[in-house]
């Protein structure tokens, strides 16, 4: 084979790194676990803050510049909050106002980057909008700024670090190199898992790869591919002809929704099950981010298990902040007095539940449909916060418990419109889409079209074959995981010629029904665009 030709293909695969392509588990992690693997302990972390600047700089070029910026001023701003939290020749009273300030400044300046690299064209058309019926002339040129990757993720990372070290629950980390390597590590870069410093620390030591970190590692990547390659990428294509095809009615409405619902989970949860194990063979145990959503009781509960790292970033530095400030016991005990206590003590909750859901509408884009979705997920968890006691109430009167067949099958199907209704919102385009998809379901609930088009959606027989089998083996496995199944050691329990018979037939299934190849144009993953 030509030399120019290898070196030309590396180039261009190079400039498309990303979990999925076989240049990022192929070649680009184990040369980075090869040569951390040959270094000194001591030396090890920076062999991986130099890999995440070589991955940084393939998706974002010099954007990396702002990523680094942004590491040096958290680090800086992290070691003035020790400091002032160290001196104890300041009275308390005043050690905490300088430090407030400090952490407000902080939060400020990260918010603003990312405000202008994400929502700056979003807010100019608005303004443009609110102007233009004001009878104020007003215009706006896009700007069309490409944001740094994983802007989104680590820069709660850092509102996260800065508040910790303010509350005194961290040390603020004293060397950039690790705080560097800490807003910038390749594996969660991309999708995430939204991880606290405290949770990170360990790779710094430059811990030994062992056999065990590296198998464990490489099988949870191949089980990300699977739903990725196998399931997520080949139905892609068929939520994309739903979502802009010229027809709708109810049941292709449905469908596109059922379809993106599922397309979404395999493609974050398989990103995720990537990231998580690329860390693993550098012996880092990133946090989970999913845990069997679809078995959740409530909304509440699937978004416990649902990107638990960001409902835990939401909790955390939004809810409980919220909850137990002055402004929100005022205005609770203004309630009271009003309505009385029965209404008071949904006050507080209210409101910092406003704030997640409008906070985590946001996070997603600049889109007035990720706020709907926001907003729909805060009215449907103040109803259910408020509705829990009668209905625990109502079901002693029945003579039934939360473990009883009616009742769980009931939750589950009130679960399932509940996730279906607001994915159909979160993919949809616009507003004017989303309820035109919404009403169809309740107006014009037919499946003969849907039925008569099946392989006219950009899914073949082979397709709907790989599909079928990828969300038997997935289903399954939230099955065993959700009874606590130990299947893993079971596995690794099975003879050496089994076990290693077992994996080789993994990667065979990933190759031959996962959708890639001449023709194929790869789907971007979802997550990776917030």
């Amino acid at each position: 084979m030509d030399k120019a030709y290898i070196i030309e293909n590396l180039i261009k695969w190079w400039g498309d790194l990303s979990y999925t392509v076989w240049m990022y588990f192929a070649l680009f992690l184990p040369l980075t676990a090869l040569v951390y693997h040959f270094v000194r302990r001591d030396r090890r972390k920076y062999v991986l803050l130099i890999f995440s600047w070589i991955f940084f700089f393939s998706l974002s070029r010099f954007l990396l510049f702002a990523n680094i910026a942004s590491s040096v001023f958290v680090w800086a701003l992290g070691l003035k909050l020790e400091a002032i939290n160290s001196d104890k020749s300041i009275k308390r009273k005043e050690r905490k106002k300088r430090k407030k300030r400090v952490l407000i400044a902080g939060i400020i300046s990260l918010l603003a980057v990312l405000i202008i690299f994400k929502y700056l064209d979003f807010i100019g058309l608005n303004i443009v909008r609110v102007t233009w019926r004001m009878g104020i002339p007003f215009d706006w040129k896009m700007l069309k700024l490409a944001a740094p990757v994983g802007i989104s993720y680590y820069t709660l990372e850092s509102i996260a670090y800065l508040s910790d070290v303010y509350w005194e629950k961290a040390e603020a980390e004293k060397s950039l190199p690790n705080v560097l390597l800490f807003m910038s590590f390749f594996p969660k870069l991309i999708e995430g898992p939204i991880t606290r410093y405290n949770e990170f620390r360990g790779i710094f030591e430059g811990v030994d790869i062992h056999p065990d970190s590296l198998a464990t590692g490489y099988q949870r990547i191949l089980w990300g591919l699977f739903k990725k390659l196998v399931i997520a990428d080949q139905i892609a294509p068929a939520v994309n002809a739903l979502y802009e095809g010229e027809y709708m009615d109810g049941g292709v409405a449905l469908c596109a929704a059922v379809f993106f619902t599922i397309q979404e989970y395999m493609d974050f949860s398989g990103a995720i099950d990537i990231a998580v194990g690329s860390a693993r063979i550098f012996n880092l145990r990133l946090p989970e981010n999913f845990r069997q959503p679809f078995f959740a009781k409530n909304a509440s509960d699937f978004w416990r298990r649902w990107h638990i790292t960001l409902g835990a970033f939401f909790r955390d530095y939004i809810f409980y902040p919220i909850s137990l400030s002055k402004g929100a016991a005022r205005i609770s005990g203004n309630v009271r007095k009003v309505l009385g206590n029965s209404v008071a003590r949904f006050t507080t909750p209210a409101i910092a539940l406003f704030f997640v859901w409008l906070s985590n509408g946001l996070w997603h884009g600049p889109r007035w449909t990720y706020v709907f979705y926001g907003m729909y997920y805060f009215v449907l968890i103040l109803i259910e916060n408020i509705l829990e006691e009668p209905f625990v109430k109502l079901l002693e009167k029945l003579h039934l418990t939360e473990a009883s067949v009616p009742v769980r099958v009931f939750r589950f199907i009130k679960l399932f419109f509940i996730v279906i209704i607001g994915e159909m919102f979160f993919r949809a385009e616009t507003f004017t889409k989303g309820f035109e998809m919404f009403k169809c379901i309740f107006t014009d609930l037919r499946f003969d079209v849907m039925l008569n088009n099946l392989e006219n959606i950009s899914i073949d027989r082979y397709g709907y074959f790989a599909i079928a089998v990828g969300l038997i083996v997935v289903i399954t496995v939230e099955i065993l995981k959700e009874a606590g199944f130990p299947l893993r050691e079971r596995l690794e329990a099975l003879p050496v010629p089994v076990r290693f018979g077992f994996w080789y037939a993994c990667i065979f299934t990933v190759i031959i029904l996962g959708a890639y190849g001449t023709g194929y144009d790869a789907a971007d993953l979802i997550y990776a665009q917030f």
